[in-house]
Parts: structure tokens; C-alpha cells; sequence
């Protein structure tokens, strides 16, 4: 019983890093893919299309989850009774999910261009994993994922 003792206090902090680097993994993933639903589904429908964060926190605004809608109204926020396409649910505890300027909604035009018009930068990281993600979304719509050093 000791000897196992001693293994998983040994195991428990690798097993833990691996943990998150899995679960910041997956969130790049989910918001790489609700990002290109989002600007797919604007051209499809000829509408603006917003992915809104659903409970945000400044310096972690997407972390809660987030909801990709057609913004009908076209005040570039979610508004109840606007058309939900796709929720994701909150990260893993330690996974942190933010825009830049503590923004809260990315929206895509009719011609899959961001509106405004401008560059948006999401970082994802965890203080448990070694390697975080930068998610750049052009003013054309197209996004850019690359390897960051975790978090700031």
C-alpha cells in the first residue's frame, strides 16, 4: 500500500499537466470550430452571426462557455429569443479563455468578414500546462491558431 502511496505521489503532478494540456487542447479546438460555424453559417444565411460568451469575467471572458447566434436584430450582442446555432459549455476549471480589449462577442457579416472590422485575438492557457494557444481572427474572417508560452 505504501509503494502505491508513493507512485501516485510521484504521478499526480505529471497526470494533472497532462490533464490540462488535454483540456486546453479540446477548448482551442471547440472555439477554432464555433468560430468557423460562425462565419459559415453568416454567409449561408446572409445574416451577421455573433459567438457571445456566455458568462464572461474580464482576462477570461470565454472560459463559461460561449453561444454562436444569429444576431437578428444586428446589435452585435446576444439578445433573448435570437436563434441559438451551437453552445459550448464551460472549460475545464483551470482553462482560461480571453479576447482582446476584454471584448465579449466576435461577429461575422453576411460575406464573412468580422464586423467591425477589426483584428481579434483570443488566448487560451492553463497556469497547469507549459504551452498555451493564440486563436487570431483577420478583419476577413479567416483565423490563425498558433503555439503560445502559456499564460501571461
Amino acid at each position: 500500500m505504501s509503494i502505491l502511496a508513493i507512485l501516485l505521489a510521484i504521478a499526480s503532478p505529471g497526470l494533472a499537466s497532462l490533464t490540462s494540456a488535454n483540456s486546453l487542447s479540446s477548448a482551442q479546438s471547440g472555439l477554432a470550430a464555433s468560430l468557423m460555424l460562425a462565419r459559415g453559417e453568416a454567409m449561408k444565411r446572409g445574416a451577421t452571426v455573433g459567438l457571445a460568451a456566455l458568462a464572461p469575467v474580464t482576462g477570461s471572458e470565454f472560459s463559461a462557455g460561449w453561444t454562436v447566434f444569429v444576431d437578428s436584430n444586428g446589435n452585435g450582442r446576444y439578445d433573448v429569443g435570437e436563434t441559438i446555432v451551437r453552445q459550448e459549455p464551460a472549460q475545464h476549471g483551470d482553462v482560461i479563455v480571453a479576447l482582446s480589449g476584454n471584448a465579449t462577442v466576435v461577429a461575422f457579416n453576411s460575406r464573412g468578414f468580422l464586423t467591425p472590422s477589426t483584428l481579434a485575438t483570443f488566448t487560451l492557457c492553463s497556469p497547469l500546462a507549459t504551452k498555451g494557444y493564440i486563436v487570431r481572427v483577420e478583419p476577413v474572417g479567416l483565423a490563425d491558431i498558433s503555439d503560445s508560452a502559456g499564460c501571461p
